[in-house]
């Protein structure tokens, strides 16, 4: 067995250097045949030397290779170290394999040759970066001869050993990190372009002010993609319609707007999904190369989704291929700092750090591109000093010593690198400033404030200059080399055919730091104009860049209008952890802004907004409750605000949930109140359904019937009011309506009723999924109350799949116990009893408690099926429990039917019978007569009935054959019972 440090090493070393050979995958070092002892630490750190064998690792870049970020001192390092040349017989002072650089790292330096095990064949890149060598047919690899690619040849061959091994069906999902300017991009250039026939996407990471949009570089890969393979769109329509939905040019407006309405309420886990599907059946036909880059600027959906990809269990040829700046990610604890430390050790992902360039690197990249002063030691030495090796610096300054020798021909170059290379990369781009001419600062000022990328007419219009004036200078900088690239045009269908962007996101920080507050300020508010007129006249736009511009413009009634749009958004996209962040942000800004109605109204959707995004990804607990209670006390302020309605069904909604029935109510109160003043039908609905959910939880189903059927005039007054926008709760409130008169219905045992109104929100909720599942959770319980065992396990497993479809997470819990309830009823009791009481602790871990009562009172009749009283007799407690505690009776006349049963596996006649009784007055007091009619069948089954209960029995059946209610599915083989007990 593998050490636990060499543990998930999917490519393990073997080479051999002098007399010694490592085998990684049998954790061995051998010299001359034999065996050298060597502990696993150390061992360890002679691999990660000899992975990058000639290039200089730093001690941090150890530290993360071996004890992966855990916090290790750095007399470890040296003792590991030390271990390792007392095994090699290697002296520190005349070092034949490992070298010290003081104060730097280490490098191992001896010659290594790779062995090959003939498992997987390898190819390698000649350690002098000229040419790549092939051993495998199934990677075509071109020859090229990087002329400038300098001090990456370890890392380049792992890249193809991985794109290798993606090509045999092993995902693999890659990162190569290391500080700004450290050569990422230009690893990553050199390897794609060493492939031939490879289907490949790109997307870029980009710094926004505000929150970037969910998935941005992935749509962009995809739009990459779809542009070179028609066949891709083709595939998105088939198994990604939510993807397509994000590419409206891939599709016709009648597509989308169908799109639109099958998606209405679908959850963020379905993109997961989606993608997973279409890289599937898309590297069934060719493998995929994906190409993310600067993620420590992606939005956390996009993290999310390689997260998902990673741990996904599936065979497909496909490589994500991504590069982020380490010390920021760490620094600013971005969420890809948390996923790389739980995919790497378990193998689901491989990272490449790259350090800064060894003194002969600098030499080797001098000699490639410079005269030969610039080539001599003195001069490398110097430069590599006061650099540190930084890829960037090291060109900046080149190209800055080059620029001089051109111009005033012979100079000292050690003289120039000493007086011209800045101590950080903040004074380097300051010295870049001051070489720009007033026009040049005054246009690279604009487009800092702009943004890392820019549009020309927008500068222009800013700047009040001629567009081509703009587009002349922007040409001149990217001849240049230094401040900006050429880039495609920020969005699909900007018209505009040029479009820029900062070729460092760095050198674009520095400049906009040092404008002054106030010019920053008036450049954001008039950029956020411009960008306002532009989208007026049909330029896509995003709202957070509006929102963001107007917020550091010093304009916050205009950013609070757009945060608020951008929050909405997002939750159309899906993506409630953005809405998250946005609201956020905003609601900060709120505080700080003068009060009036505008802010006032802003705040309260903004807050309502928050509430529904809280709801999805935190579940029923304080941080909803609280969103939700502010945009309601602000409704005192705005009582006719548009989102009142959602906004106070929200909140009682969510009351409902955490089992608050008496706060809920008072929300029906204050909502009823609002419409008397307003007369808006909305008001009316959501106040009939709280009523509605509260009431039959406490058991009074004639008073929550009522108060349903409310709501019916009103439902037909709200549809042509369809355009206000309900996001999450209430997607189709006539379709929820229905179904919970028809549970209500069912409660009081007018099961035929209660089946017309389930069968007309069935005909509603055909196209909407979560309409749908809400129809299918309540037929169940109807169900369940019939004792239909068939059609509550056909029911759940409907269920299940259009929650595993279309990421319905609100649904997840409710489809595994009401299967745990069919199970018990089918052979399986164990295991039901098992499978409800796991959902009811997920669900409770949500904060939804609402209901728990019912679910327990499952879970106690799965034990008594499987005849394990005892633990039943445990979750009859808990389900009491919540009864006593929180008034919510619905479930009750069960649950002393549950508690007879017990008592009859014990032998406790008496308190069988009293069980009984009490069941027989709550069905009463709720009007439930098949649920009085079945608690007084076992009563008179029982040996201690009376005479008094056998009368009662009879009127009973008497009273419903009368009415003609002994025809109603569920009452006739019940009747049957009683009357032969009658009888007898």
């Amino acid at each position: 067995m593998q050490p636990p440090e060499l543990r998930g090493i999917q490519n393990p070393l073997h080479v051999r250097f002098g007399d010694f050979e490592v085998d990684e995958r049998n954790a061995l070092l051998i010299s001359n045949g034999q065996s050298v002892a060597l502990p696993p630490i150390p061992f360890a750190v002679l691999c990660a030397l000899l992975r990058q064998a000639g290039t200089l690792l730093s001690k941090h870049a150890l530290l993360d290779e071996v004890w992966g970020h855990r916090f290790v001192s750095d007399s470890v390092l040296k003792g590991a170290i030390s271990d390792v040349r007392r095994a090699l017989g290697d002296d520190s002072r005349q070092p034949r394999y490992i070298e010290t650089l003081s104060r730097r790292g280490y490098r191992f330096i001896a010659a290594t040759i790779v062995i090959n095990d003939n498992t997987v064949p390898t190819k390698q890149v000649d350690t002098d970066s000229r040419h790549v060598t092939i051993g495998v047919d199934k990677l075509e690899v071109e020859a090229v001869t990087p002329s400038l690619f300098i001090g990456r040849t370890a890392q380049l061959n792992k890249l193809y050993h991985m794109w290798e091994r993606a090509l045999q069906g092993n995902k693999a999902i890659v990162w190569v990190a290391g500080e700004p300017g450290i050569g990422k991009t230009t690893l990553i250039e050199h390897f794609v372009s060493g492939l031939k026939n490879v289907v490949s996407a790109f997307g870029q990471c980009v710094q926004h002010h505000g929150a970037g949009e969910p998935y941005l570089p992935v749509l962009e890969a995809l739009s990459d993609l779809c542009r070179r393979d028609p066949a891709a769109a083709s595939l998105l329509r088939d198994v990604a319609p939510t993807w397509l939905l994000q590419l409206p040019w891939l599709s016709t407006a009648a597509e989308r707007e169908a799109l639109l309405h099958e998606l209405v309420g679908a959850n963020p886990q379905r993109m997961l999904r989606e993608m997973a599907e279409f890289v599937d059946r898309y590297t069934e036909l060719h493998p995929l190369l994906l190409i993310t880059e600067d993620l420590q600027w992606a939005d956390h959906s996009t993290i999310q989704l390689i997260d998902y990809m990673a741990r996904r269990r599936s065979r497909h040829r496909f490589m994500w291929l991504s590069s982020f700046r380490l010390t920021e990610v760490i620094a600013l604890d971005h969420p890809l700092n948390t996923i790389r430390h739980e995919l790497r050790p378990a193998g689901l992902s491989d990272e490449i750090l790259l350090d800064s360039f060894s003194e002969s690197e600098v030499a080797a990249y001098m000699a490639a591109r410079s005269p030969l002063e610039l080539s001599n030691e003195g001069f490398v030495r110097t430069l590599h000093e006061r650099t540190s090796g930084v890829p960037l610096f090291v060109a900046s300054i080149a190209n800055e010593v080059l620029d001089k020798i051109a111009q005033s021909g012979a100079i000292d170059p050690v003289c120039m690198a000493t007086t011209t290379v800045p101590e950080s990369l903040g004074s380097l781009i300051d010295h870049y400033v001051v070489r720009l001419s007033d026009e040049r600062r005054k246009l690279l000022i604009a487009a800092a404030v702009s943004g890392i990328e820019l549009r020309t007419e927008t500068l222009s219009l800013v700047l009040g200059w001629d567009e081509l004036q703009v587009v002349d200078l922007c040409d001149e900088l990217v001849r240049e080399r230094v401040w900006l690239v050429a880039a495609k045009p920020v969005y699909e269908d900007d018209k505009a055919e040029h479009a820029y962007a900062f070729r460092h996101a760095l050198y674009r920080q520095r400049l906009y730091d040092t404008i002054t507050a106030s010019t920053r300020a008036e450049l954001h508010h008039k950029i956020g104009l411009t960008l306002e007129a532009q989208r007026a006249k049909g330029l896509t736009i995003a709202a957070t860049e509006l929102a963001s511009h107007f917020d550091l413009g010093r304009v916050p009634l205009k950013a609070l209008h757009y945060y608020a749009e951008a929050a909405q958004t997002a939750l159309l996209h899906l993506s409630p952890a953005e809405c998250m962040s946005l609201t956020e942000r905003a609601l900060k800004l709120a505080v700080r802004t003068p009060a009036s109605e505008e802010r006032c109204a802003f705040e309260i959707t903004l807050a309502t907004l928050r509430g529904v995004a809280a709801f999805h990804t935190l579940g029923a607990g304080d941080e909803t409750k609280n969103a939700y209670l502010h945009a309601v006390e602000l409704l005192s302020e705005f009582p006719q605000h548009p989102m009142a309605g959602l906004a106070l069904y929200g909140l009682g909604f969510l009351l409902y949930l955490r089992a608050e029935y008496a706060e809920a109510l008072a929300i029906v109160e204050r909502t009823e109140a609002l419409f008397i003043t307003g007369h808006n039908p909305l008001l009316v609905i959501a106040a009939c359904m709280i009523k509605g959910q509260v009431l039959m939880i406490q058991g009074q189903h004639g008073r929550a019937l009522d108060a349903l059927e409310q709501a019916l005039p009103s439902l037909e007054q709200a549809s042509a009011q369809n355009g206000q926008n309900l996001i999450g709760y209430i997607v189709d409130p006539q379709v929820t309506v229905q179904t919970m008169m028809g549970l209500a219905l069912s409660q009081l045992g007018r099961f035929s009723e209660a089946s017309n109104h389930m069968q007309q929100a069935y005909a509603r909720a055909h196209a909407q999924p979560v309409a749908l599942m809400v129809t299918i959770w309540c037929d169940t319980l109807c169900c369940i109350r019939r004792g239909d065992t068939a059609r509550v396990g056909a029911l759940a497993r409907e269920m299940q799949l259009l929650v595993e479809e279309y990421s319905l997470a609100q649904g997840k819990a409710a489809c595994r116990w009401f299967l745990g309830w069919a199970d018990a009823r089918c052979g399986k009791p164990q295991e039901g009893a098992r499978r409800i009481r796991e959902a009811y602790d997920e669900n409770l871990a949500l904060g939804m408690i609402s209901g728990g009562s019912e679910t327990l009172g499952y879970a106690a009749e799965a034990l008594i099926i499987n005849g394990d009283w005892q633990t039943a007799q445990q979750q009859l407690e808990q389900a009491l429990d919540i009864v006593n505690t929180y008034g919510e009776r619905i479930y009750l006349p069960q649950l002393m039917l549950i508690q007879a049963t017990i008592a009859q596996m014990r032998g406790e006649l008496n308190a069988e019978a009293e069980s009984l009784r009490h069941a027989i007055s709550e069905a009463q007091r709720q009007g439930a007569v098949w649920l009085e009619l079945l608690a007084l069948t076992k009563l008179c089954e029982c040996s201690v009935h009376t005479a008094e209960d056998l009368s009662e029995l009879d009127l009973l059946v008497q009273k419903l054959r009368a009415s003609g209610d002994d025809s109603e599915s569920g009452y006739t083989s019940l009747i049957e019972q009683a009357s032969n007990i009658i009888q007898i």
